[in-house]
């Protein structure tokens, strides 16, 4: 019998209960800080909208790191980043230029 059955690499690491289990409760105390945030209504609209920004921040980069299991520990967990980084450019762009497109749009509509 032959044992080369190799997984195929994903770039992902072995899955580990311990790490969805920590993602799990970062993500929940994040999202109680925000929703705390607004309910005690202690904070000024501008301090607000930067505490439920940095929340959202962080917790989108927990759950890239604890569910998505994205690290660059290998090869093809480098590229994985890569492909996330170049994913978000694009889209930073795409919707950069769509704000400038209709800010414009407006502006000379108006003027």
């Amino acid at each position: 019998m032959n044992d080369d059955h190799h997984q195929p690499d994903f770039g992902t690491g072995e899955k580990k209960l311990g790490i969805y289990a920590t993602g799990f409760m970062v993500c929940c105390v994040l999202t109680l800080i925000a929703f705390a945030s607004v309910m005690t209504h202690s904070f000024s609209k501008g301090m607000l909208f930067f505490i439920i920004f940095l929340t959202a921040i962080i917790q989108f980069f927990v759950q890239l790191i604890c569910f998505l299991r994205l690290n660059i520990k290998t090869n093809q967990g480098k590229m994985n980043v890569m492909s996330i980084a170049f994913t978000g450019v694009i889209l930073t762009v795409i919707v950069a230029g769509s704000l400038w497109i209709m800010w414009n749009c407006n502006y000379y509509m108006s003027h």
